[in-house]
């Protein structure tokens, strides 16, 4: 990182910004260029979760290539006098996979509910619980950036 003073990288900035944070960049290796895609998502006992259909380009590109990259940001505001970004963010690489134990697909959609104050049944019914795919990112690495307001 070229800017060694805005480098972060202590676990409690990971943790509280993963939990803040309300969207996603999700990006899998396709087929000549990558496949970045916004999505909800929650950090659940040290691994990112999301929540999809069981059908689709996501679902094809992890299949293919598990290796994804993701991004959350925060911006503070932006100081136009200054002509930059105040925000907080990590980027990271993690290895994609699809949830088929009962017991973790139940935690993961019902950490996403909470997380989202969403009015979902829970636990999730069975027809919805086997009519949604729910995808674990196991973290390889991360790195976190900030640029605070002076």
């Amino acid at each position: 990182m070229r800017r060694k003073d805005r480098e972060l990288n202590d676990p409690s900035f990971f943790s509280n910004l993963l939990q803040r944070a309300e969207v996603m960049s999700l990006a899998f290796q396709a087929e000549g260029f990558p496949y970045v895609i916004p999505v909800n998502f929650v950090l659940l006992n040290g691994a990112l979760y999301v929540h999809c259909a069981k059908e689709g380009r996501k679902l094809d590109c992890l299949l293919n290539s598990p290796g994804t990259g993701f991004c959350v940001h925060e911006v503070l505001e932006i100081d136009r006098e200054k002509a930059t970004t105040r925000y907080r963010s990590i980027c990271g690489e993690g290895t994609a996979s699809l949830v088929d134990d009962r017991e973790e697909k139940q935690a993961a959609l019902a950490a996403l509910a909470h997380k989202y104050q969403s009015r979902c049944t829970l636990p999730v019914p069975d027809g919805m619980l086997n009519a949604t795919a729910v995808i674990r990112i196991d973290i390889v690495s991360m790195c976190g950036k900030q640029n605070l307001p002076e």
